[in-house]
């Protein structure tokens, strides 16, 4: 709840929106083994590339959830 203060509502609102229609309430997956982590569709290397450099918000083209890759998600363990 703090952390909504500073996310842009269109974000939060379409954050929201996916994970009130994703099936196990997942709404932010990794890729892993060349694959969304949501839906195990295979992502191209193209859109892992967009996702490693971390420069936009990329979603599946199949379920519509927001990708990451492995160092997010290695920086959210740590902390």
């Amino acid at each position: 709840k703090e952390n909504e203060k500073l996310i842009e509502d269109r974000y939060l609102t379409a954050y929201q929106k996916i994970r009130a229609n994703s099936r196990n309430g997942l709404a932010v997956v990794e890729v892993d083994r060349d694959a969304c982590g949501g839906c195990f569709n295979k992502i191209p290397h193209q859109r892992q590339m967009d996702i490693r450099m971390h420069k936009k918000v990329i979603v599946c083209e199949y379920c519509g959830r927001i990708l990451v890759d492995q160092a997010i998600v290695a920086e959210v363990e740590q902390a």
